[in-house]
């Protein structure tokens, strides 16, 4: 019984390089940027006056941001532990 490699001229071609592309590159100097103009719907306007508790968190957000850059905001781990606590205990 003979064994034939036949299979030798498949290899070299099933595993040819492809060749490859390299990205084009984007200048910034000639990219524009366009600033989209957003117009709320009535009924998006209506429904964000009646959520004014969105607003305090905003505030209270932007309160925590200051005090982070600025290097003043103090995290307690007491406070932490036991808002976890109380949240365990409903559950």
């Amino acid at each position: 019984m003979k064994i034939d490699r036949s299979y030798g001229n498949y290899e070299k071609e099933s595993y040819k390089p492809t060749p490859t592309v390299d990205a084009p590159t984007v200048k910034a100097a000639q990219s524009t940027v366009e600033l989209a103009t957003i117009k709320l719907s009535d009924t998006a306007q209506k429904i964000r006056q009646t959520h004014p508790a969105e607003t305090k968190n905003a505030e209270k957000i932007a309160a925590i941001k200051k005090a982070i850059q600025e290097g003043t905001y103090q995290v307690s781990a007491k406070e932490i532990a036991d808002s976890m606590w109380q949240e365990m205990k409903e559950k």
